[in-house]
């Protein structure tokens, strides 16, 4: 049985250290949340130094512990089963539609630790802040943080059973800007679209819903009449997606006439789908050549629609609360991401305005 300290590069030139334990034929990795800078100057070099010393104290302290089979419990776990182990009965288990992003978020995983079926006890913050950053380098877009969720949900999923004492992912942000930056349709691009025939009427019907509602695709799908209150112009529903961590699950939305016309554009009984969509994979293709056809050059899906419909109404003189509640938010934070795109399109609209000859006027 032994300890040995490891560097494990990072982005910059940066070096995290960890320990490699070997116990009774088994390996894993224990990380100390300690770092090297980048040795740009003697002060930094001075500071890495202690921080070796400091780590080298650590390896010494923890490999004493494994002769004397003194093994503290690690501050998030009480067990010694494997993080690919409860990942793979995390896959068994799921019953959403978007295996598929979890199987791949297992895959990426699995890379990350070489193979190796870690403790959870070897399990904290910077091993978890460490795989965000690994997706991060070899993915793009939202695609890193839509597989880095799927690992929190796993985590989460073992606090429920006891397997961690809390979640080590817990406490880190995740914001994709570029996939809020790149996809917002505009009231007069919205309009493009309702003046633009589109073979499917229910999958127009349902997307400009959405720009009017903020809806998620998967909130869309599932929409009932038993929902709808047509006398207070009002929709109460469970955001599926957010309904076993968000306070703000059940959500009261006030609908705009535009929503209540399109709502009343079909009728049904009280357990009756609102929308009959076919397939989300042919919805996006018929989204993608009805943008085309209206001359909107702009890659438009279900979430485009929800951002246009958060940005829009904050265009329009929503204050960031109201427009956190009215996204179903529990907070907030998530809406603040939003701020700077507004101040984007402001200076966008100020910028085409046509330049005033001035003459020789001083």
């Amino acid at each position: 049985m032994s300890a040995k300290l490891r560097k494990r590069p990072l982005r910059a030139g940066s070096v995290s250290l960890y320990l490699d334990i070997c116990q009774n034929g088994q390996r894993w990795k224990e990380y100390l949340g300690i770092r090297l800078e980048v040795p740009t100057d003697p002060k930094v070099q001075e500071l890495n130094e202690l921080k070796m010393q400091t780590a080298m104290r650590l390896c010494a302290e923890r490999e004493r512990q494994l002769r004397q089979n003194l093994c503290p419990v690690n501050q998030y776990s009480q067990t010694s089963v494997g993080i690919l182990t409860v990942f793979e009965q995390f896959i068994a288990s799921y019953r959403r539609k978007d295996i598929k992003v979890v199987m791949a978020a297992f895959n990426h995983l699995k890379k990350f630790v070489k193979g190796k079926d870690l403790p959870l006890a070897c399990l904290d913050k910077v091993f978890c802040e460490d795989f965000l950053f690994y997706l991060s380098e070899r993915l793009h877009g939202s695609t890193p943080v839509g597989y880095f969720k799927k690992f929190k949900m796993c985590l989460a999923q073992c606090v429920e059973k006891g397997l961690l004492l809390k979640n080590p992912a817990a406490g880190i942000r995740l914001i994709s800007s570029e996939e809020i930056t790149k996809d917002i349709l505009s009231c007069e691009e919205i309009q493009k679209l309702a003046d633009t025939p589109l073979e499917y009427s229910e999958v127009k019907r349902a997307f400009l819903f959405a720009c009017y509602t903020g809806l998620r695709w998967c909130d869309i799908v599932a929409l009932k009449y038993r929902s709808v209150d047509f006398q207070r112009n009002m929709l109460v529903i469970r955001q599926l997606k957010v309904m076993r961590h968000s306070s703000r699950a059940v959500l009261h939305l006030n609908l705009s006439m535009t929503a209540v016309h399109l709502l009343r554009k079909k009728s049904g009984e009280a357990d009756d789908l609102v929308f009959q969509l076919p397939s989300y994979p042919y919805v996006r293709r018929l989204l993608m050549k009805w943008s085309e056809k209206a001359g909107i050059r702009k890659h438009i899906t279900f979430h485009c629609a929800r951002h246009s419909f958060i940005t829009n109404i904050m265009l329009q003189g929503a204050n960031i609360k109201t427009a956190a509640i009215l996204a179903g938010h529990s907070t907030i934070r998530h809406t603040e991401k939003y701020v700077h795109i507004i101040d984007e399109v402001k200076q966008l609209a100020v910028d085409s305005l046509p330049e005033l000859d001035l003459g020789d006027m001083e």
